[in-house]
């Protein structure tokens, strides 16, 4: 499979397993801030700056209106593939958080295998909700890690 990247499309029968912990992720986090802009203007995609973890460059792309547009869909990219070697595979284990604002701990999620993104990890209804804590004055927290 190489020189590319496979994330496994959501079924209709997928469910995200969602955990909670205190401690924020290990390798990046970012803060969306003004997050009703991107639901205003229709912005389909998202992509993170990119942060390092296990020697790899890597970014996040959240896609907000995409096939399961009831759903925050969350994937691991690497950000540079031009200095690795023909017929590359990078093994990872990839967690993505969601930080509750209210609660002070960190909803998360693990993509298997070489499943590299979550494509149903939190719905938007839950994610909107002001009293589940997720966004506050308009902005959300996001992190990751990866273990390669």
């Amino acid at each position: 499979m190489g020189n590319c990247l496979y994330v496994k499309p959501a079924t209709k029968d997928e469910v995200t397993t969602l955990n909670t912990r205190e401690a924020p992720p290990a390798h990046y986090m970012i803060k969306i801030e003004s997050f009703s802009v991107l639901e205003k203007y229709g912005i389909k995609k998202y992509e993170t700056k990119e942060f390092v973890a296990g020697d790899y460059k890597w970014r996040l792309i959240f896609k907000f209106n995409g096939k399961d547009s009831d759903y925050i869909s969350v994937n691991l990219a690497m950000a540079d593939t031009t200095s690795l070697p023909t017929n590359w595979e990078v093994n990872a284990l990839f967690s993505v958080f969601l930080f509750n604002q209210i609660s002070g701990n960190y909803l998360s999620s693990t993509a298997t295998k070489s499943e590299w993104g979550i494509s149903k990890f939190i719905s938007r209804k839950v994610l909107s909700d002001p009293s589940n804590g997720y966004i506050t004055d308009d902005s959300c927290v996001f992190g990751a890690e990866v273990f390669v």
